[in-house]
């Protein structure tokens, strides 16, 4: 996690240990799981990922769909390494048993987890808008 910090803070870190001590915490209850991108010995990019029951978000929830809470990619990197977290965390989601990976973005903008363009481009589908922001699915 703390390599996962590291990329939202550009390298310093700063801020990051609430964070770090609620990962630890979830990850041994088994509710929250995610992939790191190196590039030249540097996490570039993330991607954090919760069974959708523990979505804090008015979504409908059911055991078998996983929600993306974050993927984001360094702004400070040549390239965007987000499509290849991407799928792996559809082939994890597959492994562990879920059938379903939503995830929230935005229609223009790129909070949260980037804009839809980028989450359709990666074979999800818009599945309609929760608190202004869109849902996506893979089809």
């Amino acid at each position: 996690m703390k390599h996962a910090c590291l990329v939202c803070t550009n390298g310093t870190g700063d801020g990051t240990e609430s964070k770090i001590d609620w990962y630890e915490r979830s990850r041994r209850n088994g509710v929250v799981f995610g992939f790191v991108s190196f590039a030249e010995g540097k996490p570039v990019a993330l991607v954090e990922v919760i069974p959708l029951l523990n979505s804090p978000y008015p979504i409908s929830k059911d055991q078998s769909t996983t929600f993306i809470t974050c993927v984001y990619s360094s702004p400070d990197s040549r390239y965007d390494y987000r499509g290849e977290l991407i799928e792996s965390v559809l082939e994890e989601c597959r492994k562990l048993g879920f059938s379903r990976v939503e995830v929230l973005s935005g229609e223009v903008s790129p909070f949260p987890n980037g804009p839809t363009s980028f989450f359709v481009e990666n074979g999800f589908r818009n599945l309609g808008t929760v608190a202004h922001l869109l849902l996506c699915s893979p089809e």
